[in-house]
């Protein structure tokens, strides 16, 4: 039976729908605006690095002309260490902001930059060429280049252009700050609408979910249901299967000893009134006819065969043994029997008084070791098989053991093997246990225990024992 395709309502799907497409847009906008404010921090460190380098240089400049004007004044070397060891780091200060300038600076500052190069490169100069008068014609010369104001004027033009693009660079932070400002509050007003979309979508999911949850229990308990019904029709029928293979087992045996009986009672007394007229003949005739003789003797024998014949099958479909001496005794004579014919070395233990066990039981038991011992003739290859009986209190154990080369893995449980199928369901109808197994030093192992009194069922009727020939 297919199942209907289920649908969700539409009140469900387009609250889903909505919020796939507010998050997405959301979450695109989320990575513009962090691209934005990238791009403002970036721009703000920069700037912050050319006021930066910018002021360096002011101050390096400041240095220089402080070492200067000492060294004019006091005629010290000593007084030149500042300026010498500014000179070097105005070039790379300058450097680094020609750096930040053709990478991220805009033509106006480039051009700005290019003036206070002019001038720093103006001041230096005069700044030098002062230090070469005091050394060549004296502080009166020196003096007198600094009283034209020349020197003074160059930095005056040269703090106007560095606070011309240090506002410049202000201007940049400003806007860059009020841009990162407008793109948190817009980020955290998009993650508010996210979180508000995300806590309803959270609580559709959650009640599909529920709803879910609720339709799986319920066919969680219908598949239970219907499992317990059937283990109920099947717990059923495998009972009315094994009551049925129970009573076929029983009218087999109860056949087979009446074909007994029929076969001793019918073919045996034909077959001993045959004999007996045979012989009377052959007394007859036997100083008249030598060659009748002969022929007399051979039939006598024949019918000793038949005889023979006849105890056999007799035995295979009831065992007299079983019904007239117990079930010891039957099986000793099996064991000896099937082990004799086939070379096997064997080795019998059974209880010396098993008159407690039922007759049920000990036919199931004399079949069970006749299927075991036929088995083991065909299969196992063995040289010695060893037959246990015991018999205690409440419980009967029959274990059979072989030195063979064990049963296969998969014939323990394979529907196919009809005699371990058939033993097991022998020990099944007895309400016992019934284990088969291959040993671990080589072998099979059958164990079979039964609770004593099995099954109240009546046992077949016994076949009438055999009548010595000549009786």
């Amino acid at each position: 039976m297919r199942l209907p395709k289920s649908v969700l309502p539409l009140k469900i799907v387009v609250p889903l729908v909505l919020g796939i497409a507010v998050s997405l847009a959301i979450a695109v906008y989320a990575e513009l605006g962090y691209r934005r404010l990238e791009s403002a921090n970036r721009e703000m460190a920069v700037a912050l690095e050319m006021q930066a380098t910018l002021n360096e240089t002011l101050a390096l400049i400041v240095d220089a002309e402080t070492g200067q004007r000492g060294y004019l004044l006091t005629g010290r070397d000593e007084y030149l260490a500042p300026y010498n060891a500014a000179l070097p780091k105005i070039e790379g200060a300058f450097s680094r902001l020609r750096e930040l300038l053709v990478a991220n600076g805009t033509a106006e500052q480039r051009a700005t930059s290019g003036r206070i190069n002019n001038l720093v490169g103006k001041k230096l100069a005069e700044l030098e060429v002062a230090i070469a008068l005091y050394r060549t014609n004296g502080a009166e010369a020196a003096q007198a280049l600094l009283a034209t104001g020349i020197g003074r004027r160059t930095m005056e033009e040269i703090r106007a252009e560095v606070d011309d693009m240090g506002g410049t660079h202000r201007t940049q932070l400003a806007e860059a700050t009020t841009r990162w400002a407008h793109d948190v509050g817009f980020a955290r007003a998009g993650m508010q609408i996210m979180t508000g979309f995300t806590v309803v979508l959270l609580l559709v999911v959650w009640l599909l979910a529920r709803r879910d949850v609720q339709q799986r229990d319920a066919r969680r308990r219908g598949v239970q249901e219907e499992k317990r019904r059937l283990e109920a029709v099947v717990e059923q029928r495998t009972a009315e299967l094994s009551e049925l293979s129970n009573h076929l087992q029983r009218v087999r045996e109860e056949e087979k000893a009446k074909l007994a009986r029929d076969i001793h009672d019918e073919l045996g007394g034909l077959l001993v009134s045959a004999k007996m007229d045979v012989a009377w003949v052959a007394k007859r005739v036997h100083d008249r006819d030598a060659e009748a003789v002969a022929k007399l003797e051979r039939a006598l024998q024949a019918l000793d065969d038949g005889v023979e014949i006849k105890r056999r099958i007799i035995e295979d479909l009831r065992p007299t043994l079983l019904d007239n001496l117990g079930l010891a005794a039957a099986l000793e004579w099996q064991v000896h029997e099937i082990c004799d014919r086939a070379g096997l070395a064997c080795e019998l233990a059974t209880p010396g008084d098993d008159s407690a066990i039922p007759p049920v039981t000990a036919i199931a038991l004399y079949r069970i070791v006749q299927e075991a011992l036929t088995n083991i003739v065909k299969y196992a290859h063995a040289t010695r098989v060893t037959v246990f009986l015991g018999l205690n209190a409440d419980t009967l154990t029959l274990l059979i053991e072989d030195d063979g080369v064990g049963i296969p893995e998969q014939a323990q449980h394979n529907r196919l093997s009809h005699g371990i199928a058939g033993m097991r369901q022998r020990v099944r109808a007895l309400h016992g246990e019934f284990a088969i197994a291959r040993r671990r030093e080589g072998g099979t192992s059958v164990e079979v225990n039964l609770p004593l009194g099995g099954v109240a069922t009546p046992a077949p009727a016994p076949a009438t024992a055999p009548t010595p020939l000549g009786a």
